[in-house]
């Protein structure tokens, strides 16, 4: 399994979650993600970690934020089917 990092950007009315509809990518480490927010934001973004949700969010703008979530990826399941008799 790998470890992946979701980065979700968009509108976040009143501070509830963004919606994983606006996903903007994922990535292989939080600091990538973060990068890829900032850059997208086209400004530094001042994290914070809500545990409640076990989310990264920054505030990008009014009612629009970005929220960083971490996640696994499985790389390989092995199946084997076979006749019962």
């Amino acid at each position: 399994m790998t470890t992946m990092y979701f980065l979700d950007l968009g509108f976040s009315p009143d501070g509830d979650a963004v919606h994983p509809v606006d996903r903007l990518c994922t990535m292989q480490s939080l600091d990538a993600a973060k990068a890829a927010a900032e850059q997208e934001a086209g400004k530094p973004l001042q994290w914070r970690w809500l545990e409640a949700r076990r989310v990264w969010r920054a505030e990008v703008s009014y009612q629009h934020a970005a929220e960083i979530s971490k996640g696994t990826r499985v790389e390989r399941i092995n199946v084997e089917a076979g006749l019962m008799g």
